[in-house]
């Protein structure tokens, strides 16, 4: 997080803490008489890591020689972690290139012809298992040729340590090519298994061709970059005091990890790229990056693309990469302007809520520019230049003037992996890609973006000019907006409670001086069930929800053992009160310290205001499992209601100091109005927020309070009251258009009971 000042929770943390939790205040009870009959849907349920590459869920058969050492191992060659990084070390000085390396690959040929072995379960499925270990790798991944499934069959990965698995892989990832990359699963061990119908013989359904090493640890749940490191503290993570400025745009930036060769050796290597419409608005998942992360057809086959791998507010907490789409087709390809235009083997589903960025090929210098990217193969950050790029060289073998360079970053910077990054203008479209250059934290100055102008015709031929592809019908338009092309219920949005005030924390629940557990977890207080209380105007669909898990300790490490939590959703105005569903998590795949996405078995159709969460419901004595929780102050909003001995509860009136709380949960929700996006940005009665501001068309005025339509008022700089359209977003939030009215500085008034709140705007419409 980069603030000037301390936050509440950060201050209150220091007030608090010290005394050793917050107390509790049960005096004050809400109980809740109806009793809820139903039926527990009696579903396995998995939270995957590689949600779309795209696996389909699941649970592998549990076979007993999973519990012995029955199953064949293949061992990878031994090496020390300091002569493979010195191996695979790039000299980015010398090359002022940044992708990011963190994984040596193996060469191999291991197939269920040859390698594994094959067991018959009670239900007649045939099974094969084969265990892949690398000794001190952080994580492994695998890359498949001749990878083609029948249907009924499925193929998973799992780290029996890490009690972690993804999958399942069906017929449905089958691709022409037959290439099939898995992202990496954390540990040093893996094992595959594929489940096949009785009587099918699937010896020859694929191989595994290569194992990719990870000596860096780009996976949180594993010791965190030992060997490496996160992304600089000067780097802006993409949520901060950037809501809804950037909120459509950002959603098309993703991390993309691609395969590399130098001669003999092969590594993997962590980029960036941008999805991008075209002028035939046609929905084709184009994603561009630089030349130098994605250089042949056989690395875009592989590579895998994350979207939305971020944090949900302005704070550093891991975001789940789970967003992931694998494999891609390299349509156009540059080397000397360092640009690679690929198209994804399929669309990015509706609730990866994709974006597909606008572009301008027609003005390459703007006044400003911004760039979204994965510094160190870090969640989702962004930088500022508020001058003017220059156009420049990068290197003698580059084409000349084929570069924007920027001379020094205002606020973020770029580093390894923000290669193939975009650069937006002040319009949010699209006017390069990031090639390199010497910026760094302490000195942020210098870095080069291929220019989307040279890219779009400077070489006749289709395999490497942009035209061809971005403007399949040959109209001649320069530009072309972003836009969503889902709509109606595949229109997918993501929803949280928290701001940009807010901070994570595993809060300590206490009775005076006794320890208690936490509220947002564990605890030996009574509390079983944690709710958010969200608002969503419209008939949305809720597809599912990520939870921000804060810690996570089993006492047993049986990878097949079962420990669930359940998920909840209840319809209730001031208190939850009518449940609506309800769906079982094995929590053995969540991760702690980061965001965990969680699939809703069916679509939740719930009232407006709701309350969603979950129940702890089959854990051990000794088993922890706690989610990040925000403290707030007493007179900003509470979202967190809990239950305690059948009693609905509102932290607020359960605490001794009357503070508020929201839960670290962002939902994602379907058939959504566009303009509604209920993420409070202002949460004080008084508090009024305008974005963007400046603005060009459209913008947004928010409060704290309910807002009616007729106690706002617009005056320009002499005092003079001015004319404007008024849209009501939600009972919060209005949308002003100022279209008519000169260019310039205006004031907006909103008149409370409290008083008059003014909020001044800057309007240009160009």
């Amino acid at each position: 997080m980069h603030k000037n000042t301390e936050t509440f929770a950060e201050v209150f943390k220091k007030q608090i803490y010290s005394s050793h939790g917050l107390n509790i205040n049960f005096g004050k009870k809400i109980y809740y008489m109806r009793k809820l009959f139903f039926t527990a849907l009696l579903v396995f349920f998995t939270v995957f890591f590689a949600h779309a590459q795209v696996s389909q869920g699941g649970r592998p058969i549990e076979l007993p020689a999973l519990k012995s050492t029955g199953i064949p191992e293949k061992v990878m060659p031994p090496f020390s972690r300091n002569e493979l990084q010195q191996f695979n070390t790039i000299d980015e000085k010398e090359t002022l290139l940044k992708p990011f390396r963190f994984a040596h690959g193996f060469d191999v040929s291991i197939s269920p012809a040859t390698d594994g072995k094959w067991t018959t379960n009670v239900r007649g499925n045939d099974i094969w298992q084969l265990k892949i270990r690398s000794e001190n790798a952080f994580s492994l991944s695998l890359i498949f040729d001749k990878f083609h499934l029948p249907p009924g069959s499925r193929l998973f990965l799992f780290n029996e340590k890490e009690s972690f698995y993804t999958g399942a892989f069906t017929s449905a990832n089958n691709k022409p090519s037959g290439k099939f990359a898995v992202a990496p699963v954390a540990g040093d061990e893996l094992i595959v298994q594929y489940e096949i119908p009785a009587g099918y013989d699937g010896v020859n359904d694929f191989t595994i061709t290569q194992v990719n090493h990870d000596f860096v640890g780009i996976l949180k749940y594993s010791d965190r970059r030992p060997m490496g490191k996160p992304a600089g503290d000067c780097n802006i993570d993409i949520n901060c005091e950037t809501e809804d400025t950037w909120h459509e745009t950002k959603d098309a930036v993703c991390r993309i990890i691609t395969a590399k060769q130098e001669g003999t050796r092969k590594f993997s290597e962590i980029c960036t790229g941008t999805l991008i419409n075209n002028t035939a608005e046609n929905q084709k998942p184009y994603v561009i990056t630089a030349a130098h992360c994605i250089e042949k057809a056989e690395f875009a086959e592989t590579s895998v693309f994350t979207f939305n791998y971020e944090s949900p507010y302005c704070a550093p907490l891991d975001g789940d990469p789970g967003n992931s789409v694998s494999g891609a087709k390299l349509l156009a390809i540059s080397d000397s302007l360092d640009f690679a235009l690929v198209e994804l083997t399929l669309e990015p589903p509706p609730d990866y809520r994709p974006f597909y960025a606008g572009w301008d090929v027609f003005a390459p210098v703007p006044d400003s520019s911004t760039s979204i990217h994965h510094p160190q193969g870090d969640i989702k950050k962004i930088a500022y230049d508020s001058d003017p790029p220059v156009i420049s060289d990068f290197r003698s073998d580059y084409t000349p003037d084929g570069f924007l360079k920027i001379n020094r970053w205002d606020a973020g910077v770029t580093e390894a992996g923000s290669s193939g990054g975009p650069l937006f203008n002040p319009g949010q479209k699209l006017i390069g890609t990031l090639t390199g250059g010497a910026a760094t934290c302490d000195n942020p100055v210098r870095d080069y973006f291929s220019r989307l102008d040279i890219a779009w015709e400077f070489r006749p031929d289709s395999t490497q000019q942009l035209k061809y592809w971005l403007d399949p019908f040959n109209s001649g338009n320069k530009s072309v907006e972003g836009k969503r092309f889902y709509t109606d219920e595949d229109y997918c949005l993501a929803f949280t409670n928290l701001t940009a005030d807010d901070s994570h924390e595993n809060i300590p629940l206490r009775d005076g001086n006794e320890f208690l557990g936490y509220w947002g977890g564990t605890n030996s207080a009574g509390i079983t069930e944690f709710t958010e209380r969200f608002s969503i105007y419209g008939n949305e669909q809720l597809s599912g929800i990520s939870l921000g898990v804060g810690k996570l300790y089993l006492s047993n490490q049986d990878p097949f053992s079962d420990r669930e939590i359940t998920l909840k959703v209840y319809n209730g105005s001031n208190l939850p009160k009518t449940l609506i569903y309800s769906q079982p998590v094995n929590i053995k795949s969540l991760v702690p310290d980061a965001m965990n996405y969680i699939g809703f078995d069916e679509t939740v159709e719930p009232a407006d205001t709701f309350f969603i969460g979950f129940e702890l419901s089959n854990l051990q004595p000794l088993d922890t499992f706690v989610v990040y929780q925000s403290l707030r102050e007493p007179d900003m909003e509470n979202n967190f209601y809990f239950k305690k001995d059948n009693w609905w509860n509102v932290f607020q009136e359960a605490n001794t100091e009357g503070y508020s709380m929201a839960n670290v949960f962002e939902l994602v929700a379907c058939n959504v109005d566009p303009m509604v996006n209920d993420t409070p940005l202002v949460t004080k009665p008084m508090e009024v927020l305008i974005y963007p501001n400046p603005a060009h068309s459209k913008f947004t005025f928010e409060a704290g309070q309910d807002i009616q339509r007729e106690n706002i008022k617009i005056y320009n700089l002499i005092g003079q009251e001015i004319n404007a359209e008024f849209n009501t977003v939600s009972n919060k939030k209005i949308e002003i258009d100022l279209s008519g009215n000169q260019p310039g500085v205006y004031f907006v008034r909103l008149k409370t009971a409290e008083g008059i709140v003014s909020k001044k705007v800057t309007w240009v419409p160009w």
